[in-house]
């Protein structure tokens, strides 16, 4: 009886011993005892309970019932198949009745992606052998979040994982979602929209084309609320000026209006613009300036300083005190008996002065290359504060040249428009 296996949970076993050899019996498979009148054993019935298969032994494939019946490869004792036992109990593992044959083993095989034979259908492995994906319906322990089975859900996305707000999908509820936290790019940090929604928010947008003033200058805000600049920098701690003929593009441009932006994280500090005075005459050389390069860098020699309106406030119309833009050409510079004289470095090559028209000997704001065309700038406190300084903004207008109260570098995005 050496080899005998089988695989039914209820399965019993009684092992007889007397003269004639060692006997089965088995209630389970249909093999009940026969009782002679006196209640003594006189055998096996093959007959009492066909329904059940018969129980092979694979030490002797040729053997015999006790009704002499011959139970070899090809003959069984009643008309229920043989039960071929494969040592895995389907009722315990789990396993997927559409799995392939042997899936649950422990051993991957044909037609298996896997196999780990223990029965969990929620790791990578699942119990129908196969590998598991995102869309298959499981929700895989460590691996997703979430499973909707590629079907619509309100819950969970194509990526298995549930809606989130910045995960770069749009979900339901969100009117964008461009996976970051970016605010000036038209989609909030809350995936709603911003723009053209007639309400300008400085904190948001560097404009809105929905809004007065902006829809009264065409061509100053762009459809995603942003400013349609011809010259545009972000200043770090480091030299961001690449080559003298940064303003090239603004002085060039066709368009009566100039306005200037300052805008940090934390949303736009600074937005004023004016009307250019002798529009047309513009260029390289003469901006707000008519005089020669050599006398360009004195203040009085601006012709053209156009006055700015703030439009950050709600009456865009210069008040009585309002700030003027100076603009210095690119062959702007000072003559050498000059060079020492505060402020004649805003002359160097081009720059951008913004001064409160009650007093021009302050700076709002400055933007110009921290080495001139031909010299370093020599404002009071510029080579102190170091290649930062290259923008500088404050809300209290700065000293030009006073070397014991610094310009205030702005780190930030700078940028200017010609409309």
């Amino acid at each position: 009886m050496l080899g005998l296996s089988w695989m039914h949970r209820s399965a019993w076993i009684a092992l007889v011993a007397g003269a004639g050899g060692c006997q089965m019996l088995n209630p389970a498979f249909g093999l009940d005892s026969v009782t002679d009148g006196d209640g003594s054993t006189a055998g096996v019935s093959a007959s009492a309970a066909p329904t059940e298969p018969v129980l092979t032994t694979s030490s002797d494939p040729t053997g015999t019932t006790d009704s002499g019946t011959s139970v070899g490869p090809d003959a069984t004792a009643s008309s229920e198949p043989q039960l071929t036992t494969t040592g895995v109990d389907t009722d315990d593992t789990g396993v997927d009745p559409s799995a392939p044959a042997g899936c649950g083993n422990g051993v991957p095989e044909a037609g298996e992606e896997c196999d780990d034979g223990d029965g969990v259908d929620e790791n990578d492995c699942t119990n129908a052998c196969k590998a598991a994906v995102c869309g298959d319906g499981i929700v895989h322990v460590g691996l997703e979040q979430c499973d909707a089975g590629g079907q619509p859900s309100d819950a969970c996305n194509q990526s298995c994982t549930f809606f989130t707000c910045g995960d770069g999908n749009l979900d339901p509820g969100e009117a964008c979602d461009d996976g970051n936290a970016e605010l000036f790019d038209g989609c909030t940090p809350g995936c709603q929209l911003t723009c053209n929604d007639g309400v300008f928010e400085p904190d948001r947008e560097e404009c809105d084309p929905s809004v007065v003033p902006f829809a009264n200058f065409l061509g100053l805000c762009s459809d995603e609320c942003e400013l349609e600049t011809c010259f545009r920098m972000t200043n770090t701690g480091d030299q961001d000026f690449v080559e003298p003929g940064w303003f090239d593009d603004c002085a060039e441009a066709d368009g009566q209006r100039i306005a200037v932006l300052l805008r940090d994280q934390q949303g736009v500090k600074y937005l004023q613009a004016g009307k250019k005075t002798g529009f047309g005459e513009w260029g390289p050389d003469h901006m707000t300036s008519t005089a020669q390069p050599g006398e360009q860098w004195k203040l009085a020699k601006h012709d053209r300083k156009v006055p700015l309106a703030d439009l950050l406030s709600d009456n865009p119309d210069p008040g009585p005190e309002f700030d003027v833009l100076y603009a210095f050409g690119a062959d702007t510079a000072p003559k050498m008996q000059d060079a020492a004289t505060c402020p004649s470095s805003l002359g160097d090559g081009y720059a951008l002065a913004i001064v409160p028209n009650t007093d021009p000997n302050r700076a709002r704001v400055l933007l110009m290359p921290f080495e001139g065309g031909s010299m370093a700038r020599n404002l009071g406190g510029w080579l102190a504060a170091g290649p930062a300084v290259e923008l500088a903004f404050s809300g209290e207008p700065m000293a030009l040249c006073a070397a014991n109260d610094p310009l205030v570098p702005f780190l930030g995005t700078v940028a200017v428009a010609v409309f």
